[in-house]
């Protein structure tokens, strides 16, 4: 065994560096997005001003791999450095809401890792926020709280964190916020107290055919060695990048197809694996999304894939999917939940995006509303693979 491991840690693979196609890096440039940087720099200057501590809220909202997170993560390593070269001490946090689904899970880690603060759950919320700005206070800085798919944090946690600046002097304040959201999640969570404290909306368009070009060459050189991607390979990358507009589209057919040219041991990429690569690609389901879910939320997932797959239908209702879900639960040694936390799964799930819950009135709206359940960005047959595979590798 000892061999087979060397031999492939040391042996020939396409990749130069192969982590710059993972979902978590940002690279020193971010081609095609110059602009909105700079405009979000320009917006939290205030937070640099010599007269006071001032507040400012943010919302990136856009389609999936356009940017978004990008953006906000390569301003984060930024700023706080620029920040401190003018005497201000600016801490920037990023939270993925998938992972950090209450505004109690961010006030216990922020104030545990960045303020040695160890509370515990017998606090409550108010408490938390009381002893963040405390510490805030006391070391005379300032917090951008990034919030990554804020629409599963919801509206009111969100205007919570905002709210509290208002408890200061004009000046005083020591709390602004980054949202990035899908523009449809993010309509959902817009009411008048949320969309009077947004202080500017940089809205991203999709990537057209250059933008892409010039993206995924970057990346390309970033990743592989020489004369792994030919020109046709490229261009088709780069097409089929262009028909959902998505960069983060083709980064992935990128890493899967050098991924199965390694596992073939070839030296370069072909039109065939582009085509394998794009078969397991879909642009608007990060996959690191279903890593992220609990036990019972992949048995929920399963349960909906497999009714839709079985049946050959479009949709389903909870009560249906419920049945399969208690057969699901069962094949896992596990007992079914009751309907009620189903429920609540349900929910979850379609926070995330990995399904679609549409309420709709029942005969003509006299006898009430009923739940329509629907996949649209994966195939219920993916969805359902993908879903047993974590499971799988979980009880490893």
């Amino acid at each position: 065994m000892g061999d087979i491991v060397e031999k492939h840690l040391t042996g020939d693979s396409v990749f130069k560096e192969e982590s710059t196609l993972f979902r978590e890096y940002v690279p020193d440039k971010l081609p095609r997005r110059e602009k909105e940087i700079a405009r979000l720099t320009r917006d939290f200057k205030p937070l640099t001003s010599k007269k006071g501590a001032f507040s400012v809220n943010v919302a990136i909202i856009g389609n999936a791999g356009i940017g978004k997170t990008s953006i906000a993560k390569y301003f984060m390593e930024r700023f706080p450095k620029s920040a401190e070269k003018v005497g201000k001490k600016v801490y920037c946090v990023y939270y993925n809401c998938y992972t950090y689904r209450t505004k109690s899970s961010i006030l216990r880690h922020l104030l545990n890792k960045y303020f040695n603060v160890f509370s515990t759950r017998g606090f409550s919320d108010n408490e938390l926020l009381s002893d963040l700005m405390k510490s805030l206070n006391k070391q005379d800085s300032h917090l951008i709280l990034i919030l990554d798919e804020a629409n599963v944090l919801g509206g009111e946690d969100i205007l919570s964190f905002i709210y509290i600046p208002e408890a200061f002097e004009f000046g005083q304040s020591r709390i602004s916020t980054i949202l990035i959201s899908r523009l449809t999640e993010f309509n959902s969570l817009l009411n008048v107290q949320l969309s009077e404290r947004i202080h500017d909306k940089i809205q991203l368009s999709g990537y057209n055919e250059d933008d892409l070009r010039e993206i995924l060459g970057y990346r390309a050189e970033l990743a592989f060695k020489n004369n792994v991607v030919s020109t046709d390979v490229f261009d088709q990358v780069v097409s089929i990048a262009a028909n959902t507009q998505n960069a983060r589209h083709g980064i992935e057919i990128f890493y899967h197809a050098g991924k199965i040219a390694d596992q073939e041991e070839l030296s370069y990429i072909t039109p065939e694996m582009v085509r394998k690569a794009k078969a397991y690609v879909y642009p608007e389901l990060r996959s690191s999304v279903l890593e992220e879910l609990k036990e019972q939320e992949l048995f929920v997932s399963i349960a909906i894939a497999r009714h839709l797959k079985k049946d050959n239908i479009a949709h389903t209702s909870i009560d249906e999917v419920y049945e399969f879900y208690k057969i699901v639960c069962e094949e896992n040694g596990e007992t079914p939940q009751a309907k009620v936390t189903f429920r609540r799964h349900i929910d979850v799930l379609a926070k995330t995006g990995i399904i679609y819950k549409v309420v709709e009135p029942v005969g003509g709206g006299k006898r009430g509303r009923r739940s329509i359940i629907t996949l649209q960005d994966i195939p219920a047959e993916v969805l359902e693979e993908k879903c047993t595979n974590i499971l799988e590798k979980n009880e490893k």
